[in-house]
């Protein structure tokens, strides 16, 4: 699995991303490869997301036991949600516990069917993201799944430094604001149309439950 440790490798992943997102490695599926889509980075003014998902290892029909880029899944497979992103106020990457300096305060999944309570996603310091992996099952519900990632910042402090200005003929010292204090900050990723109208992927990327032979 991908490993992200700086702000230079999540952008080269962001800008290098063409190629694979939403892609199916051939031949090492028996899901059904899908158009690939585009590269999807979303956001606000605080932070920038990007969720992707692969097949689980050990999932049926999942040749080599490892994770592949994939958003067309057969009950009984797990699929393997991933989240990574930039904080916007520092250019580093998104991180969590246990991560001394951790800046994200919770990663949650809403909307996936039959799944209750809404999962949280857990970070890996292995990796450098968040994931977390739901086993369908013949039970689980076939079609498109319109769900969401809810990513909330933790609150921070405001950042000055001091900095000298002449006022009038004399220099003084004054105290100036370099990172303004912020509460939790939320923003929430969507495959699916949302009522503002960003975050939303060609039907063909988004992740799809297809019925198990």
């Amino acid at each position: 699995m991908r490993k992200i440790a700086t702000h230079v490798a999540v952008t080269a992943m962001v800008l290098g991303s063409v190629a694979f997102f939403g892609a199916t490695s051939s031949g090492a599926s028996t899901t059904k490869a899908t158009p690939v889509a585009p590269p999807f980075v979303t956001g606000n003014k605080y932070l920038s997301v990007n969720v992707d998902t692969v097949t689980g290892a050990g999932s049926p029909g999942v040749v080599g036991g490892g994770c592949y880029l994939e958003n067309s899944f057969i009950q009984g497979q797990t699929v393997v949600f991933r989240m990574w992103g930039i904080d916007n106020a520092t250019g580093g990457p998104l991180t969590g516990s246990p991560l001394a300096k951790a800046n994200v305060q919770s990663v949650v999944i809403k909307d996936l069917p039959g799944v209750s309570p809404n999962p949280v996603m857990a970070y890996s310091t292995r990796d450098g993201y968040y994931t977390f992996g739901w086993s369908t099952s013949a039970k689980t519900p076939t079609g498109l799944v319109p769900f969401k990632v809810i990513v909330t910042l933790a609150p921070t402090k405001a950042v000055y430094k001091t900095i000298r200005v002449k006022v009038g003929s004399k220099m003084t010292t004054v105290k100036v604001v370099v990172q303004a204090a912020h509460g939790p900050v939320s923003y929430a990723y969507s495959e699916a149309s949302l009522t503002k109208g960003t975050g939303s992927l060609p039907a063909p990327s988004m992740l799809t439950i297809n019925a198990a032979a």
